[in-house]
């Protein structure tokens, strides 16, 4: 069993074991019989080819691996097929399916066309250049005309527009212009150590991928062997001299840096090697690997001292870089600023506005005036008569306070008293509570008041009668208070 076909028996969402023989079998027919069923057949087919691809196991009959097309052939079929089961025998179908619905591209109109693929509607596409590569491996489709000019590879559209999303993120996070230049190997690099590809990248993966990042994506402008990456919201601008060389200078930089480390490992080896020679005694080869690593270190050292003027040499463009940069922004904040002066006028006009608004705000003030003043002369109060309103209420007031007082001292009464009880237990009830009341008077009148006063106010308590009705303990409580002030006004006349 092949890598491929265990990785799509692997698939237990599409690839049930009881959908196994309806999807290795003819399935065509059920076009017209059973279309849901037909469409969920081609649906897992063109998931599972596009997650093999993406998995690194579609390869071309070069063993090259393919991840981003899909090129047909007995190959495939081979790498398909299954002693249970056989090849797949609608493929044919899925391959119409897929291309009927842009999710596969023909390779060859892929590349060649200078318009994005987004522009057209590919139900517009001439089926007949699918016909030949279908028949060439016994893919025939009854409803397809054959012909001999059509390619055998398909581009996958959902495999370039999953990769290209992650990858247009990772290469803007670069800030420098310069950083933003790269040559086709160091794009490579980048690219599978954004995609986290553990295999390489083909050239024919790449090649697809750069045409789809410059024309459909507007990502990245690319001339063939230097790619200059857009910033975001950024129109890409075509390649020009100074990116082919600063494309070269990364190149050449990079390239130092490879031979550095190989000269490195060389040295490390040739170090071990003399020490290995000498507890063998093996003078000769002792001093042969001393000699070896003496010139690998000479070589090392001179490839340090390129580098390090090289490194120099990129610092400088990189800084010059940015000043272009920020001398573009000034001469843009420039025209801006004189756009905006130029609009606001002359220092007369200026002043001009100013003295009008001053003028403007003084005669708001002049009518805001005029409507206070005016507002103050309609309206009259009479003190007198708000005066005498007040002292009404404050008398209400003071005449609900007494009312409640007397009302308490008649609950108070009530509730220690229950019917048949003894009058003198009423009696002296109620004279303790009326003494104590006649002491706050007392101590807030600050002077003495006539015992004959708090005998009258026991007297008039005692004439209660048992069921709680009196003769009014308002009155009562308001010639007490009648008395206390008689009493103060007396003191105070003394």
């Amino acid at each position: 069993m092949s890598d491929l076909l265990q990785f799509v028996l692997s698939q237990q969402d599409q690839f049930r074991r009881a959908r196994l023989p309806s999807l290795f079998s003819d399935f065509t027919t059920q076009r017209q019989t059973n279309p849901n069923g037909y469409a969920a057949n081609v649906k897992s087919w063109e998931d599972v080819l596009c997650k093999a691809a993406r998995a690194g196991l579609l390869s071309g009959q070069d063993g090259r691996t393919r991840r981003f097309s899909l090129e047909i052939g007995p190959h495939l079929l081979q790498k398909l097929e299954s002693k249970e089961w056989g090849r797949p025998l609608a493929l044919n179908a899925v391959l119409h399916e897929a291309v009927s619905q842009g999710q596969m591209i023909p390779y060859q109109y892929f590349i060649s066309s200078p318009k994005s693929i987004y522009s057209r509607r590919w139900m517009d596409l001439p089926w007949r250049l699918v016909a030949w590569a279908l028949n060439q491996i016994g893919l025939q489709h009854p409803e397809l005309v054959t012909n001999t000019r059509t390619p055998k590879e398909f581009v996958l559209l959902p495999n370039l527009e999953e990769v290209s999303a992650k990858l247009v993120t990772y290469l803007q996070k670069r800030s420098s212009q310069v950083d933003r230049i790269l040559s086709k190997e160091m794009f490579r690099r980048d690219c599978i150590a954004a995609l986290d590809i553990t295999s390489e990248l083909s050239d024919n993966d790449l090649t697809i991928l750069l045409k789809y990042l410059a024309r459909d994506k507007q990502a990245i402008s690319y001339d063939g062997t230097v790619i200059r990456i857009a910033a975001p919201n950024e129109v890409p601008i075509p390649i020009a001299k100074e990116d082919r060389e600063i494309a070269s200078l990364k190149s050449v930089i990079d390239d130092i840096n490879e031979q550095i480390r190989l000269l490195e490992m060389r040295i490390a080896a040739l170090r071990e090697r003399s020490q290995r020679a000498v507890e063998l005694k093996n003078r000769s080869s002792a001093l042969a690997a001393l000699r070896s690593r003496k010139a690998a270190e000479t070589v090392l050292a001179r490839r340090h001292d390129t580098l390090f003027q090289l490194e120099a040499i990129y610092g400088k463009i990189e800084q010059a870089s940015d000043q272009i940069t920020m001398i573009r922004v000034m001469k843009g904040s420039t025209e801006v600023l004189r756009g905006l002066n130029a609009k606001i006028g002359s220092t007369q006009d200026v002043e001009d506005v100013l003295d009008s608004l001053k003028e403007e705000m003084g005669k708001v003030e002049d009518v805001g005036a005029a409507i206070n003043q005016a507002g103050q002369e309609t309206t009259t109060v009479d003190e007198d008569e708000v005066n005498e309103e007040l002292n009404a209420l404050m008398r209400e007031c003071q005449t609900a306070e007494e009312d409640r007082a007397a009302e308490e001292t008649k609950r108070k009464l009530a509730s220690i008293q229950a019917p048949g009880d003894a009058d003198a237990d009423a009696d002296a009830d109620a004279d303790a509570i009326n003494v104590d009341q006649a002491k706050d008077r007392q101590q807030t009148t600050a002077g003495e008041v006539p015992d004959s006063s708090l005998t009258e106010e026991i007297s008039a308590l005692k004439r209660i009668s048992p069921d709680g009705e009196a003769s009014s303990l308002s009155d009562v409580h308001r010639n007490s208070r009648s008395r206390d002030r008689n009493g103060i006004a007396t003191l105070e006349t003394s």
